[in-house]
C-alpha cells in the first residue's frame, strides 16, 4: 500500500493534519477549526439542523455540531482558533458555521491532489501544508484583518512561547491591560477564552508522552484530574479521541 493511501496523522503547535477514510457516525463538535479536502467526488457533512450537504472542500467553525462522513480518503485539518493562522480564519469566517471554501485555497486543494496522484510521502504534505498557511497568514495581515493589535500581539506572543506556561498575568501586562479587561477583550475579539489556548497547549504537549505511555500516565504527567478528564479534554479539542493517537503506534 503506498504512503497516500494510508491513514496518516501529525499534529503540532497550531494545527493536526489528518489524511485517511473518515466516516464518523456521530455527531460531534470541537474547539478547533476545521478545513476538509475531498480526494475525488465529495464527503457529506450533516449540521446540527440534521441538513445535510455535500462538499469537495468545507469549513467548519469552532464549537460547531457537524457529522462527517466519507468512504474515500480525505484531508482534515484542524487549527487551533488561537493562533496566528486561527485568528486569521475566524475574522474571514466569524459569522460562517459550515462553508464551501473560496477561490483562497484552491492551492490547497492542488496540494493534496498532487500529494494522491504522485505518491508523495506524508511528511512533504505536512511541510507543503504549512508553507502554504504561513503565506496565507503573510496576505491576512497585509490586509489588516487582525482588527484589534493587542489580542494579535498577544497571540504571537503565545505562539513564541509555547515552550512554556504563560500566565494570565504575564500576557495581560504584554498587552498594557489588566487581567480582567484583558479576558474580556480576548473572548470579544476571538469568541475563545483564554483558557481553552492552555488546554490546547497541554494536549500538543503531551502527545509525545502518550505515544508511549498509556492515557491514565498521560493525563496525570501533565495535569489532568484523570484520564477521563484528559479523554474528554481531547475529544472536545480535536474532535476524537487519545485512542485514535494510540491505534497509530
Amino acid at each position: 500500500m503506498n504512503d497516500a493511501a494510508q491513514n496518516k496523522i501529525h499534529i503540532e503547535k497550531t494545527m493536526g493534519v489528518f489524511v485517511g477514510q473518515f466516516n464518523d457516525n456521530v455527531s460531534h463538535k470541537h474547539f478547533a477549526l476545521q478545513i476538509s479536502v475531498a480526494s475525488q467526488g465529495k464527503f457529506k457533512i450533516t449540521d446540527e439542523k440534521d441538513n445535510q450537504n455535500s462538499y469537495s472542500t468545507c469549513f467548519i467553525n469552532s464549537n460547531v455540531l457537524h457529522q462527517f462522513k466519507s468512504n474515500e480518503t480525505s484531508l482534515i485539518i484542524l487549527i487551533n482558533p488561537i493562533s496566528s493562522i486561527g485568528h486569521q480564519l475566524y475574522n474571514k469566517y466569524r459569522n460562517i458555521k459550515i462553508t464551501s471554501l473560496d477561490e483562497d485555497f484552491e492551492q490547497l486543494v492542488e496540494i493534496f491532489a498532487d500529494y494522491l496522484q504522485n505518491d508523495s510521502d506524508f511528511i512533504s504534505l505536512t511541510n507543503k501544508i504549512n508553507n502554504y498557511f504561513v503565506n496565507f497568514r503573510c496576505k491576512c495581515e497585509l490586509k489588516d484583518h487582525f482588527e484589534d493589535e493587542r489580542i494579535y500581539k498577544a497571540i504571537q506572543y503565545l505562539e513564541q512561547n509555547f515552550e512554556r506556561i504563560v500566565s494570565l498575568k504575564e500576557i495581560a501586562n504584554i498587552c498594557f491591560l489588566s487581567e480582567t479587561r484583558f479576558l474580556h477583550l480576548f473572548k470579544e475579539k476571538t469568541n475563545l477564552n483564554f483558557r481553552r489556548y492552555q488546554l490546547w497547549s497541554k494536549l500538543i504537549k503531551s502527545l509525545p508522552y502518550l505515544k508511549e505511555h498509556s492515557i491514565t500516565e498521560t493525563a496525570h504527567q501533565f495535569g489532568f484530574t484523570d484520564s477521563s478528564h484528559y479523554s474528554r479534554t481531547f475529544k472536545e479539542t480535536f474532535g476524537l479521541t487519545p485512542k485514535f493517537l494510540s491505534s497509530l503506534k
